[in-house]
């Protein structure tokens, strides 16, 4: 059964076992999924998971190999979980049972880089993919309505798109250009650091024309502009890993409005350098005013002001790098590789764990929701 907006703003409070009846999947009483993350179990088999907003896992689909994001459609109500780079796999996911409905494989020529996003009406969706042989990053565009048919393609504007989400005017795709060349003959190796140029695209959903591109200052173009959200005012985002010295000391978010540029988001630092010059995941809250950040190198989540830009906190959290926000403002949900679920407080900077840590299912990368959207 589909999640409305109020299910899932009640979630928080009341849990979504109490909205609805059924575990998907197993046709018994039980959890029903709003969120969706991906992970690896204890004897190392991988996972694309769904659980309730009380922590609890409501079903598991089996992945060949790591998974990494996913997108939800709202009008079709399922979920595309997408392999991780270099993966040439995304599963469909049902999003009420958990089932899997469609199988996509990528075309010759190209793989996933884990990342994609539907079209307003919920008929097409956008896959951030790379060409390799070329070395330039393309959008897939796929038909839902018909099994997922690869129509073709749009150019990224950019090498190495990661993250790709649709801005709140139903009709602009935006694109995390990391900048970073690979070639799945050379596994995960980077080969073009020095002269890697990382942009924010915002690219016409039906053509694929570019409308407008944020980059960064020369001395900053080693830091991969990666993960990225938007609020309902158009503003995204952005969350980045640093390729250069390990001594440097960079800024690693910053907030962009369309046609605009990118405004770095600077924390004290110490609590900068704790990053270790990486990021895992960016979400902003429901009201669309705060940012949470998160850091698995330094085993921390950041909280900023999404009006100022001002650095408000950060929270202790192992290996954390999923982060989605809740129905309440402020607060967000966040998954670690310990495999602990913990629901964290911007403000306050209280962090209550949901789930113990569990080795039997370690969260990994990123947490998505399984309902219609809240910001």
């Amino acid at each position: 059964m589909p999640l409305g907006r109020r299910a899932f703003l009640s979630a928080v409070g009341g849990g979504l076992a109490a909205a609805a009846g059924l575990s998907p999947g197993t046709g018994r009483a039980g959890p029903v999924a709003a969120l969706i993350g991906c992970g690896a179990e204890e004897d190392g088999r991988f996972v694309a998971a769904g659980l309730d907003l009380g922590g609890t896992v409501a079903f598991q689909l089996s992945l060949p190999s790591r998974g990494h994001g996913a997108a939800f459609c709202r009008t079709r109500f399922e979920t595309v979980v997408f392999a991780r780079r270099p993966g040439t796999f995304a599963a469909v996911v049902d999003a009420a049972s958990g089932g899997l409905r469609h199988w996509i494989e990528a075309v010759p020529g190209r793989h996933f880089y884990g990342h994609g996003a539907f079209s307003a009406d919920g008929s097409t969706l956008f896959a951030t993919e790379n060409d390799y042989a070329a070395g330039r990053g393309v959008l897939g565009v796929y038909d839902a309505a018909d099994r997922y048919k690869r129509l073709g393609e749009f150019p990224s504007h950019g090498v190495g798109p990661h993250e790709v989400r649709l801005m709140p005017d139903g009709v602009t795709l935006a694109v995390a250009n990391g900048g970073i060349r690979t070639h799945p003959d050379h596994d995960r190796e980077k080969l073009n650091l020095e002269s890697m140029a990382p942009n924010l695209s915002f690219v016409e959903a039906r053509t694929g024309a570019l409308m407008g591109q944020a980059g960064l200052a020369k001395p900053l173009h080693k830091l991969s502009i990666r993960h990225i959200d938007v609020n309902r005012r158009g503003r995204v985002a952005v969350a980045m890993q640093y390729e250069g010295d390990r001594r440097d000391a960079v800024p690693l978010a910053g907030f962009c409005d369309a046609g605009g540029e990118i405004h770095l988001l600077h924390a004290p630092a110490p609590n900068e350098r704790r990053l270790r010059q990486y990021t895992g995941s960016i979400a902003f809250d429901t009201s669309g005013e705060v940012l949470a950040v998160s850091s698995p190198r330094g085993h921390v989540v950041t909280f900023w002001d999404a009006g100022t830009g001002a650095y408000l906190r950060q929270i202790e959290a192992t290996d954390t790098s999923g982060v989605v926000r809740t129905g309440t403002p402020g607060t967000f949900l966040v998954t670690g590789g310990d495999g602990a679920i913990r629901l964290a407080e911007a403000w306050t900077g209280a962090s209550t764990a949901l789930r113990a840590p569990n080795r039997q299912l370690r969260w990994d990368n990123h947490l998505y929701p399984m309902a219609e959207p809240i910001s």
